[in-house]
């Protein structure tokens, strides 16, 4: 019984969330592949965080540091005007935020540690509202955690765009490692290199992570009745 209720009120969240959604329209989502005032400037500071595995539980933790993470930053860069300035308090920044990827795997009893480096890293390909940016090579205050084999997650941290972020989708490239249900839209943007064009799903975050939190209960509800 506790274990429909929590499927009922999984899925009427899902709902609602899916409902709002929808109200702004996934329809003019577009991609930007030339200049353009909005677009990133190649020279903002990122944020990632490299789960140990895909796994749901490896994933809730990825998302549960990168929240703790980002609240800790926040405040430490919250007098930040410049590039520069945003350089220095992240590179002083990499132990502390070490420590709280590390506190908080042993929160959990996770059986791997941490790494935080802050340097140039490869991103894919990201959705930030309606836009879509190219993927690259940018400086970044990156946190991996075991063996970094499961999905990421990354945002800009200066200009602050962290905070839009945590509630809009990926674009990841068009590939067979998609999760059960279909991307919202598929667009085309340049190649990095500039030769040809590339597909990109757009995805909403909260139905690739509702899924798998419906796998983790499908398989809890099979257990119980074995």
């Amino acid at each position: 019984m506790k274990t429909w209720i929590v499927i009922l009120i999984f899925l009427a969240g899902l709902f609602g969330i899916l409902n709002g959604f929808q109200v702004t329209g996934i329809g003019k989502a577009h991609a930007f592949v030339g200049p353009d005032p909005n677009v990133i400037p190649q020279d903002a500071l990122r944020f990632r965080v490299i789960a140990n595995s895909n796994s749901p539980w490896d994933q809730n933790l990825k998302r549960d540091i990168r929240n703790r993470v980002i609240a800790f930053i926040g405040e430490k860069m919250a007098h930040v005007t410049s590039v520069s300035q945003a350089q220095i308090v992240l590179q002083h920044s990499v132990p502390e935020v070490e420590a709280i990827a590390i506190a908080m795997l042993k929160k959990y009893h996770a059986p791997y540690g941490a790494t935080t480096t802050f340097g140039f890293a490869h991103f894919p390909t990201k959705l930030y509202g309606d836009k879509v940016y190219p993927a690259g090579t940018y400086k970044a205050l990156r946190i991996t955690l075991g063996k970094g084999a499961g999905q990421n997650w990354w945002c800009v941290l200066f200009p602050p765009l962290c905070f839009v972020a945590l509630s809009d989708g990926d674009a990841v490239a068009a590939t067979a490692a998609f999760p059960d249900y279909p991307p919202l839209a598929v667009r085309y943007i340049k190649n990095p290199d500039g030769k040809g064009r590339i597909p990109v799903a757009l995805r909403l975050a909260v139905v690739d992570y509702g899924e798998e939190l419906l796998k983790v209960i499908r398989a809890d509800f099979a257990h119980l009745t074995l």
